[in-house]
């Protein structure tokens, strides 16, 4: 299907309604007025034509309604509007011409016979001779609604107050203007009589129907051109990065890549027995007090499962053993029995079938787990023989042995006493024991059901650490994942650093917690946890917080909460807000960050204003506008670290008291430079001492560290930006979802300049400049002459030399041509044609109908009789034109005569005898008339008023005479054409 560029050209309706506009140069000299008229939708009617490029109707649609009204074009007070839509290009599609290349005409139009838009039909009667006068009726409306109606338009046309535009209207854009309206009651018939302005084409004749209408609106013609477009060919292309947009799915850095073989190929430690237990859950892990049985025992028996452990860890200790000697040794095979790579797998074999209850004893550290030779991790463990781990066995079998005898859901407990006296049913029993811990394991799932409504901000109590993410993003928080997994799986999972023995480490970060331990030196009150285990501290405290987040979701203590359950105090991670600002305040710096500490301290109630009860528009109380007292608030709020609240908080300390930014900003002279000079002066002298790191040394010569060195990276912006490496990075995108969506919020790491900084861009300057070209080019020289058709000397010498007169302001004037110039340029004196009569309003059919009219006082007296009352008789008539007469005779009067016609502007009868006209040279500059002669008489020439063969009397001897409204001063009026 193809696509059209429609191109909507304004054009002139003169072309189509014969009505032609006013030209520019002239009116001036006609008075001019404004017509405001409403166009009332529900009672006024539109009509659209379509024309062709040469203004042929080709279609009319007399009610056209798809145009809209403006919404603020409403008359004030008033029904219908002002302003109202036209779209020409839809129109032409509507109506069949989408190609265009057609001309559209609307006419705003009112039938005078009806309120509505259905209109009062009417009907010609009769038509006088001239055809200007028509007696129109109608079957449609009453005698005495015709009446009242015809009288009011006739009042209308009469007042000069009131313009009246009145229309007969036939349909496809015929209109006739009416001049004159009147009723008129003719056998009974009440009819309407009207006087048109320019007699009614031949076309229409008596019982053709038409509407009386008022013209609302000027026309408005346009012309609708087309133009195929093309289509276009759509090239796809790439759509460039989007920086700004924020990502929702959790971004994990991921630790260094290992293959499988190098993943499990560090020394044989505890901790990566840990590992790889972990690595053989195959669910989550449930948050169990294993300090207490009837926790995680319920079918099982307590007393076995801990003499399983001892089993278990003497195999171990045993394997350990092996390795160890055969390491020492020169034994170097592998893949059978004696071999180090049989006892590892040995080992590996047991540690990844242990249970919850198994990892507790073997990689936990308390007094409820096995005893440790170490209190750091990687924890060994102490053998059975040693005396404090035979004391911890002992002492735990009782009270396995004292919890077994009052668990009534002990599943052995179902097996008949004469078995279990049997000692060939050991292995039975050994297998119920079995069955007995599988369904402990399954019992401690479905007990741990209900702790998702546990909130317990501890790791190991309440819903278990594996499900608290989920559990949190079901109420709709996305959780994110910090910058703390970059390390290797050990800090990971286990909460150590690997030692290789030869690999020196450069730069480690272990996670802490004072919940293990409680030693007498620090380093052995803060023991490693795993990283892993830190995330989710923080997702458990969140959980356990939820409700009071959601709550004060959006303000300031809202967001201190979430900052205190990563454990960050208020006086390292500040919350900023900006504006509201007291204005008056000392040591004003603009619209800055607030001072206030939380929400409640926004709201501010000023009852010092002039703020009125009651009503405002009172003769006893003025209204005044409170003063501003306080910066506007902003939507801009920081929470990260700032690298320059140092300096801003020196910069509080220093300043004078009096000091405020409108002083030193804003200053026209600064208008072309790039900066605020004295600003930055006063910055630099008011920032020369922040940084004396000389007595900062000074006071810390007894440090036990370089301090030196330390300062080398607070000094620079690597160094600040390198101790965000020590926080939890997804604090900062949680952040964002407990603030207002309109917020724009700064976080980690805020790099921005002091508060005594300013940007400032210099004022554009303009310059104009007029160039002057000159430039030159040679021509050739040009000569003429008359041509040869006089000779300017000799005897027969010709010349153009004369004198005439010329008008001026001061009157005529006599002027002296004594060159040749008319030879040259063929303006000889009478060869100026008079192209204007100097009527500048002939063609414009307002003026004539407007003119005045003439009124003849007659007084009638009968003489024969008393002298009556006068009789008054008012007649009106209008300019016709001038009026001529034209005569045919012979020599010196005598009958002897041929015939005379007009030919121009229009042709007329032949007459032997004489022609009377009138001649309007408002419409014609001129007429013609023409002289034939028979084979009888003569032609002698036309002759002004005295019929006389006199050559002085003489006009012309051209048979054809052409009169202009000049020659009347010159002629007369009367003309007459001799025949001999």
């Amino acid at each position: 299907m193809a696509n059209f560029k429609y191109t909507i050209t304004d054009l002139d309706s003169a072309a189509v309604t014969g009505q032609t506009s006013i030209p520019e140069s002239q009116k001036e000299l006609v008075e001019q007025f404004a017509i405001n008229q409403l166009f009332a939708k529900e009672s006024n009617k539109l009509e659209i034509h379509v024309y062709s490029l040469d203004n042929q109707l080709l279609k009319s649609d007399q009610n056209f309604t798809k145009y809209t009204q403006l919404l603020n074009s409403a008359g004030a007070g008033k029904d219908g509007a002002s302003n109202i839509y036209l779209d020409p290009a839809l129109d032409a599609k509507d109506l069949g011409y989408e190609r265009g290349d057609v001309r559209l005409l609307y006419n705003f139009l009112d039938n005078l016979y009806s309120e509505a838009k259905i209109a009062s039909k009417f009907f010609i009667k009769e038509i006088n001779s001239d055809r200007t006068e028509l007696r129109l009726l109608t079957f449609e409306l009453e005698d005495e609604r015709l009446s009242e109606i015809t009288k009011e338009l006739k009042k209308n046309l009469l007042d000069n107050s009131y313009f009246s535009d009145y229309k007969l209207n036939f349909q496809d854009n015929k209109l006739y203007s009416v001049i004159n309206i009147d009723t008129l009651t003719v056998d009974g018939e009440l009819s309407v009589v009207v006087k048109l302005g320019e007699a009614l084409p031949d076309e229409f004749a008596v019982n053709d129907t038409l509407y009386i209408e008022n013209v609302v609106s000027d026309a408005r013609y346009f012309g609708v051109d087309a133009e195929v477009v093309g289509d276009e060919i759509k090239i796809p292309k790439l759509k460039g990065p989007n920086f700004g947009i924020e990502l929702e799915a959790d971004k994990n850095n991921p630790s260094e890549f290992f293959n499988y073989n190098e993943l499990f190929s560090y020394p044989v430690t505890n901790s990566f027995y840990e590992l790889r237990s972990l690595y053989n859950e195959s669910g989550a892990q449930l948050s169990i007090d294993h300090t207490k049985f009837e926790n995680f025992i319920h079918f099982s028996s307590a007393e076995e499962r801990i003499r399983n452990f001892k089993y278990k860890l003497d195999l171990i200790h045993s394997y350990e053993s092996s390795i160890v000697a055969i390491a020492s040794s020169s034994y170097s095979g592998s893949g059978v029995s004696g071999s180090t790579e049989y006892y590892e797998n040995l080992v590996k074999g047991l540690v990844d079938n242990f249970d919850h209850y198994d990892n507790f004893l073997y990689f936990g550290s308390g007094s409820k787990s096995w005893p440790k030779t170490n209190t750091a991790k990687p924890y060994i463990n102490r053998p059975s023989s040693h005396t404090s781990a035979s004391a911890f066995f002992n002492e735990l079998i009782t009270s396995a042995s004292s919890y077994d005898n009052t668990n009534f859901d002990l599943l052995t407990n179902t097996i008949p006493r004469f078995i279990k006296e049997d000692s060939d049913n050991e292995p039975y029993i050994m297998f119920i024991e079995m069955i007995a811990q599988h369904f402990d394991n399954l019992w401690i799932y479905f007990r741990a059901v209900s702790d998702k409504y546990d909130t317990d901000n501890r790791l190991d109590f309440g819903l278990s650490k594996d499900l608290v993410k989920e559990a949190i993003e079901s109420f709709g928080i996305k959780l994110f994942t910090g910058n703390q997994n970059t390390d290797n799986v050990f800090s990971q999972f286990v909460g150590e650093a690997i030692q290789t023995g030869s690999e020196v480490i450069t730069s480690m970060s272990i996670a802490t917690s004072a919940s293990f331990n409680s030693g007498s030196t620090a380093k052995e009150h803060l023991q490693p946890v795993p990283k892993n285990d830190y995330q989710k501290e923080i997702q458990k405290r969140i959980y356990h917080n939820l409700p009071y987040l959601m709550k004060t979701k959006g303000t300031e203590r809202g967001l201190r909460a979430l900052l205190n359950c990563y454990g960050i105090p208020d006086n390292i991670l500040r919350i900023k807000q900006h504006g509201g600002k007291i204005i008056e305040s000392t040591r004003f710096f603009g619209p800055e960050y607030s001072t206030t500490t939380g929400s409640l301290e926004k709201i501010r109630l000023d009852n010092t204003g002039s703020n009125v009860s009651g009503s405002t528009l009172s003769l006893y109380s003025s209204v005044v506008d409170k003063d501003k007292k306080y910066t506007d608030d902003l939507h801009t709020v920081d929470i990260g670290f700032d690298i320059s609240r140092g300096s801003n908080e020196f910069i509080d300390a220093t300043i004078s008291s009096s000091f405020d930014i409108d002083d030193w900003i804003g200053d026209p002279r600064d208008r072309r430079d790039t900066k605020y000079s004295r600003l930055d002066k006063e910055s630099r002298l008011v920032l020369a001492g922040s940084w004396n790191w000389e007595d900062i040394l000074d006071e810390w010569q007894n440090a036990d560290f370089d301090w030196d060195d330390v300062l080398v990276y607070a000094r620079s912006p690597k160094g600040f930006v390198r101790l965000l490496n020590y926080f939890d990075s997804s604090l900062f995108r949680t952040i964002k979802q407990f603030l207002p969506a309109r917020a724009k919020v700064n976080t980690g790491a805020v790099i921005q300049s002091h508060k005594l900084h300013r940007s400032k861009a210099a004022q554009v300057s303009a310059s104009l400049t007029q160039p002057e070209y000159n430039v030159s080019m040679s021509i050739g020289s040009i000569t003429g002459s008359q041509g040869g058709w006089a000779s300017s000397s000799g005897s027969y010498g010709y010349t153009t030399n004369h004198s005439h007169s010329i008008v001026t302001p001061l009157g005529k004037v006599q002027k002296n041509m004594t060159t040749e110039d008319p030879m040259y340029n063929g303006e000889f004196s009478g060869s100026l044609l008079i192209s204007t009569d100097g009527e500048v309003g002939s063609n414009n059919p307002f003026l004539n109908l407007a003119q005045p009219n003439v009124t003849f006082d007659l007084t009638m007296f009968n003489l024969s009789l008393p002298l009556p009352p006068a009789c008054v008789i008012f007649l009106s008539a209008s300019m016709q034109g001038n009026f001529y007469n034209a005569f045919s005779t012979g020599s010196e009067g005598d009958a002897i005569s041929g015939s005379i016609q007009k030919i121009y502007p229009s042709s007329g009868s032949l007459s032997v005898g004489s022609l009377h006209f009138t001649h309007d040279f408002d419409a014609f500059e001129f007429f013609t008339l023409e002289a034939k002669e028979s084979y009888t008489n003569t032609f002698l020439g036309w002759y002004k008023q005295f019929p006389t063969g006199s050559v002085s009397n003489r006009i012309t001897t051209n048979t054809e005479l052409t009169i202009y409204y000049e020659t009347e001063a010159t002629h007369g009026n009367s003309y007459y054409a001799v025949f001999d």
